[in-house]
């Protein structure tokens, strides 16, 4: 059932009354917001028109007061004298918002109507009967229509809050329906990917994807429809986001169809889950669903118990897509498993997880998306030199290692003025590329550097202690390049790569500065050492009590800017101008004078 400008008509006077006995406990906030009409300014008009009537559309408290002003009206109907208890018992009601719904036999549905439509209006809800839909089982479609004949009356079934109630034939109709108004606005995303394809992205995870999401949780059995939407993502929407004229292959589409943590784009194959989302919904709420069953008077969630639900069910989720890259990463090459590996380092995957903000620099245009996807995927790069100017194969894992064009130090330098930044927000006596102090002949450990002119990239105060001294030095390494393949684990080659700078720096700054050091090591590929995960994690402890933030969100913004800014550079040294090549010696241009 539904009612007329339901949120617009509602008695105003009678649910300020009412709230004071439903909700006592944000009573008082209500009657301050509403006992005083609003101004309600309307564009061209001379004046302002009051609000005298109904909740004010945006109010975050406006759903729960026309909750709170429909509970007598709820209890109304239910103290129907007119039934026994006995029959009582079969008739179940259930609200949302203005949509109403009651099941049970036709007579008792009849009754409940008659009430509704009767003391409805009172408190300012209208039913309107051409909104309104009588499911009746096969064999009484007749005497529906003979009883509710200004009601629209089906023994199909029909759509309620988001989905389906009846026959099977009828839920798949509904479900198809639903599935072409997904394809189309595929289609029209895809189109905004080809322009914006980090626009698009963002988009489809955080919007267009939540809507079959819902379907799936409150609809079983219909993996069959969503194969269709399946191959509309995997022919249209992958290769726009990819800037391909061909479709996804079905290796790319089981690796893009993990998590972003897992290494892939989160771009899931619905059809694949959508049975398990059902089964997860039930278990969720099931006491809600027991107690509107019950028609329970009074309902009280167990928070603890919904809470080892919700554990429960997000950990079967974990466990399902682990299993799934357990079975991808076995049919993987070498070079494609240590790919796999680096994208699912923590970290890596933030750029993907992010909203493009243009203020906070997570804004990416369209070749710098596309060429950020080929780096993660190790994917063919379009447009780009068959051979680079030093002579060598213009490949990714060489443009990232060549010093040509002064590319690799832009990615260091950027790293480096960025965490120095970030160190000023909370620390003191911050500086770039600090001066050491002469040794003077003291006694470092072997390996160390001794040069009078040495200097670290970043060194700060009160970092770890109060006033104390702390000097940083970073280094990004390309985890595919010749001078790691002798490492054969990601956390061994971040664990040499500090060695290597704790053997060069870290005598000398405990002995002569009397301080402390630590090295920040990144991967090309976003992810970042342990000794760096330290350092930015105490930032952002005092980054979150400086100023009132969440931990989480402070160690969340450090991390992002810090991976778009090395995604940023990491991205121009593929594509941006590294000089002109040497050119070959031409003997006869050699004797011109």
């Amino acid at each position: 059932m539904d009612a007329e400008n339901a949120f617009n008509l509602m008695n105003r006077k009678v649910a300020l009354n009412n709230i004071q006995h439903t909700c006592p406990a944000v009573a008082t906030y209500i009657i301050n917001s509403y006992r005083n009409p609003a101004n309600l300014y309307v564009s061209g008009a001379d004046a302002p028109i009051l609000s005298e009537e109904g909740v004010t559309q945006g109010d975050n408290s406006a759903m729960g007061f026309y909750a709170c002003s429909m509970m007598p009206l709820i209890k109304q109907l239910m103290l129907n004298k007119e039934l026994s208890e006995e029959e009582f018992q079969y008739l179940k009601q259930a609200w949302y918002a203005d949509d109403a719904a009651a099941g049970g036999k036709l007579k008792d549905i009849l009754r409940w109507w008659s009430k509704l439509c009767e003391s409805g209006p009172t408190f300012g809800y209208h039913p309107k009967p051409s909104k309104s839909w009588i499911i009746a089982k096969p064999g009484y479609l007749d005497e529906a229509k003979r009883l509710f004949p200004d009601l629209n009356v089906t023994d199909m079934g029909h759509k309620y809050l988001g989905s389906y109630i009846g026959t099977d034939e009828g839920k798949n109709m509904f479900v198809e329906g639903k599935v072409n108004e997904w394809i189309t606005d595929i289609e029209d995303i895809s189109k905004i990917a080809a322009r914006e394809p980090q626009v698009a992205y963002a988009a489809y995870i955080y919007g267009l994807s939540k809507r079959w999401n819902y379907v799936c949780r409150t609809t079983p059995n219909i993996v069959t429809q969503l194969k269709k939407l399946e191959f509309k993502i995997q022919e249209t929407f992958i290769p726009a986001l990819l800037d391909r004229v061909f479709s996804c292959t079905e290796k790319c589409r089981s690796i893009f169809s993990l998590p972003a943590r897992e290494g892939g784009l989160s771009i899931y194959d619905i059809s694949e889950t959508s049975d398990t989302e059902y089964q997860n919904s039930c278990k969720m709420t099931a006491s809600l669903t027991n107690a509107i069953f019950e028609q329970a008077k009074e309902y009280n969630e167990d928070i603890e118990k919904l809470k080892d639900i919700k554990t429960e069910i997000s950990q079967g989720r974990i466990n399902f897509y682990k299993q799934r890259r357990a079975e991808i990463y076995q049919d993987l090459s070498d070079a494609e498993k240590l790919q796999l590996d680096l994208a699912s380092e923590k970290g890596a995957s933030s750029w993907l997880t992010s909203l493009p903000l243009k203020n906070f620099g997570f804004l990416l245009n369209k070749q710098e998306f596309t060429d950020a996807i080929c780096l993660r995927y190790n994917l063919k790069l379009k447009d780009t030199a068959v051979k680079c100017v030093c002579g060598e194969p213009n490949t990714i894992n060489h443009a990232l290692i060549c010093k040509k064009g002064g590319y690799v130090s832009l990615r260091h330098n950027s790293l480096r003025d960025r965490t120095a930044e970030i160190m000023r927000i909370t620390c003191k006596d911050v500086s770039i590329e600090p001066a050491l102090l002469p040794i003077n002949g003291a006694q470092l450990p072997p390996g160390s550097n001794k040069a009078d002119n040495a200097r670290l990239d970043v060194a700060a105060r009160s970092v770890w202690n109060p006033l104390e001294k702390a000097f940083f030095d970073i280094r990004v390494f390309h985890a595919p390049a010749a001078s790691n393949r002798n490492l054969k684990t990601i956390p061994a080659m971040y664990l040499h790569h500090e060695n290597s700078k704790k053997r060069e720096y870290n005598g000398r700054v405990m002995q002569v500065e009397k301080g402390v050091f630590s090295p920040l090591v990144f991967s090309t590929s976003g992810g970042m050492g342990k000794e760096a995960g330290k350092v930015y994690n105490r930032i952002a402890q005092k980054m979150a009590y400086a100023k009132g933030q969440k931990y989480h969100d402070a160690v969340s913004y450090i991390r992002k800017r810090l991976r778009f800014d090395l995604l940023k550079t990491t991205v121009i040294s593929i594509r941006w101008y590294r000089g002109k090549p040497t050119p070959a010696f031409d003997p006869e241009l050699d004797d011109l004078d």
